[in-house]
């Protein structure tokens, strides 16, 4: 009798162990949010080599003297793009984190891994002879919708206007013509005019 009340005493505790065990469930994953404290758009016409760097700041960047961008245009002022007319131009947008100058972060690469999570949308008032599209060679994502991280611009005729770039974290739709119809969040925002001459 002394045997069955200790082995119905161990597999009550047992049972205790195992219930105790199983509420504790899975470990949450804590994601980092990404920082950024800098947009480049680089601008290739096509058929040429050279791209032109255009680099956007944020409020707290520091760029501690050096002089890599020393031929970049900077985002504290109005940023201008100059196009030429009747020309197709290769541009890409990368993301970066340089609050640490020792370690500067392609925050680029992030996005390309949660594609699912951003997209990239230009948002312009009606530019006659300007378009953007997605370029061939763009990062989809799993329902193979473009993320816009690489386009081509379209110029026909001399114009110009205001664009808003946005990179949109968790969109609730990834198409439209406005960034209300994108829904999630705005993780970054940046405003350039475009000058076709």
């Amino acid at each position: 009798m002394l045997k069955n009340l200790y082995k119905h005493s161990i597999l009550i505790i047992l049972v205790f162990l195992l219930a105790i065990s199983c509420d504790k469930g899975e470990p949450v994953v804590v994601h980092e949010h990404e920082v950024f404290t800098r947009v480049v758009l680089e601008v290739k016409k096509d058929g040429e080599t050279n791209f032109k760097k255009y680099t956007f700041e944020f409020e707290g960047h520091d760029d501690h003297g050096d002089d890599d961008h020393a031929d970049d245009d900077h985002g504290d002022e109005h940023m201008e793009i100059e196009l030429d007319t009747d020309a197709t131009y290769n541009v890409g947008i990368f993301f970066y984190n340089d609050s640490d100058p020792d370690n500067i972060e392609d925050v680029t690469l992030e996005v390309i891994e949660e594609a699912d999570a951003h997209q990239v949308f230009y948002e312009m008032t009606e530019i006659p002879g300007f378009s953007i599209a997605a370029a061939p060679d763009d990062t989809k994502d799993s329902n193979g919708n473009p993320l816009f991280l690489k386009t081509s611009w379209t110029t026909t005729s001399e114009t110009s206007g205001d664009v808003k770039a946005y990179l949109i974290h968790e969109p609730t739709s990834k198409t439209g013509s406005t960034r209300a119809d994108f829904g999630g969040a705005t993780d970054v925002e940046i405003e350039f005019e475009v000058h076709v001459e």
